[in-house]
């Protein structure tokens, strides 16, 4: 065989090759969060902005709602996006909703539970949904103001993408979550000695989860007694509880005496100071002072937003997923 002839045969395999190599990442970002008034989501929206100078974001609103996460994996495709980070701004890491945004991303086969649409968006029409199950009844109960439908069909279809997917943890007990706390509580104390410290998140509705819930939690109140014990300070006490919003009658008063107990009985030690472990005001934080009424304690209003530290939780956790 001549030389050119060879040549050309390298030459052509090369380019055959070349064209079938994979085409170089082009990342979006897509962040899921609860949704709420128009100050709310802004106040979302403004996390993304660090995020938003590297790539591609969207925001899909509403608790694991296939509507929104539909239209934002659409539009991050249409940028040219092949491979989506998708980040729940949520709480804790065991509810139905991060189940239920599993099996939309096709990260498990069936439905851990019953499908549900939550959707905040004016207009939602009810009579194409038939009530909540039993287990989710205690939503309507207490008015928590959740548009929650359990799903006329006795499955959700699966979303519709062409990119590859990789879905992160919520804030769960992440340092990031953990260094918000212990500022909000730095914020309120005077002397640590004599404060009991109570740490007061939603809670979900199912026992299990409520106990995983719980171990989140506790493992953040480690963390911040870590770091009172390197500054040299350290409260009293300090404890974390559910309020658990969404549940039965039973339950939802049980888990308010514990609360309204544990204050009160912290009150005669000293002084107490009561964090609420949620993303944003949207109501929950008035359940808790109501549930507090008559009782003493510190409370500044804060939540984790806003605060700059969570658009670092939303960077952090694109960088790590990047790396996988």
């Amino acid at each position: 065989m001549k030389f050119s002839t060879l040549f050309s045969i390298t030459i052509l395999l090369l380019i055959t090759e070349a064209g079938y190599s994979s085409p170089p990442d082009k990342i979006g970002v897509l962040v899921l969060a609860h949704g709420g008034s128009e100050a709310w989501n802004q106040l979302i929206i403004g996390t993304t902005q660090s995020i938003g100078k590297k790539y591609p974001v969207e925001v899909a609103f509403g608790m694991a709602l296939p509507r929104t996460m539909q239209e934002g994996i659409d539009k991050l495709e249409n940028k040219g996006v092949n491979k989506i980070i998708v980040v729940p701004l949520f709480i804790s890491s065991h509810s139905f909703i991060i189940r239920q945004t599993e099996y939309l991303l096709k990260k498990r086969d069936v439905l851990a539970d019953p499908p549900m649409v939550m959707d905040h968006s004016p207009g939602l029409e009810s009579n194409s949904h038939e009530s909540m199950g039993s287990h989710h009844s205690g939503n309507m109960s207490h008015g928590s103001g959740h548009e929650q439908h359990e799903s006329s069909h006795t499955t959700l279809p699966q979303l519709n993408f062409k990119s590859e997917v990789i879905l992160t943890q919520a804030l769960d007990d992440s340092p990031i979550v953990a260094e918000i706390l212990y500022a909000r509580i730095k914020e309120l104390s005077v002397n640590p000695a004599n404060e009991t410290v109570i740490i007061v998140g939603h809670g979900p509705n199912p026992e299990e989860d409520n106990k995983n819930w719980v171990k989140t939690m506790e493992s953040l109140v480690a963390q911040v007694q870590q770091k009172q014990k390197k500054e040299g300070v350290a409260s009293r006490y300090v404890f974390s509880v559910t309020v658990r919003d969404d549940a039965s009658h039973e339950i939802y008063e049980q888990a308010k005496e514990n609360l309204r107990g544990l204050v009160r009985q912290a009150g005669k030690q000293g002084d107490v100071i009561v964090v609420p472990l949620l993303l944003s005001k949207g109501g929950i934080e008035q359940g808790i002072i109501k549930r507090l009424d008559g009782l003493t304690y510190k409370w500044s209003g804060k939540m984790l937003l806003p605060d700059p530290k969570i658009d670092e939780f939303i960077e952090s956790s694109v960088t790590a997923a990047i790396k996988k």
